[in-house]
């Protein structure tokens, strides 16, 4: 599982439109996995600091591939990441 932490306030909307749909469908067409959801970290003053998705895929190598190309393709801004959880944690670079 990967977290795609994104450094941009966008709304739910938004964020599915620009990001999430985008990425499931290229998972999906290359059935490696899909984004399993998505969601904001609230900053100061009901901001929005980061907004981020949930990644499951079924060969880390190959889904880390997608993740890195799609998000590229689709102007994520500088300072996107991508988290891994297991089996120890890591930032990895877009």
């Amino acid at each position: 599982m990967f977290y795609v932490r994104i450094p941009v306030s966008l709304q739910p909307m938004e964020r599915s439109e620009r990001f999430e749909d985008p990425l499931n469908e290229a998972l999906t067409v290359a059935d490696l996995g899909e984004v399993a959801g998505g969601g904001s970290q609230l900053g100061e003053n009901d901001t929005i600091a980061y907004c981020g998705l949930d990644v499951v895929v079924k060969d880390r190598d190959r889904g880390l591939e997608v993740i890195r190309l799609v998000m590229r393709k689709l102007g994520a801004p500088e300072g996107t990441v991508i988290e891994e959880f297991l089996p120890v944690w890591s930032e990895l670079p877009l």
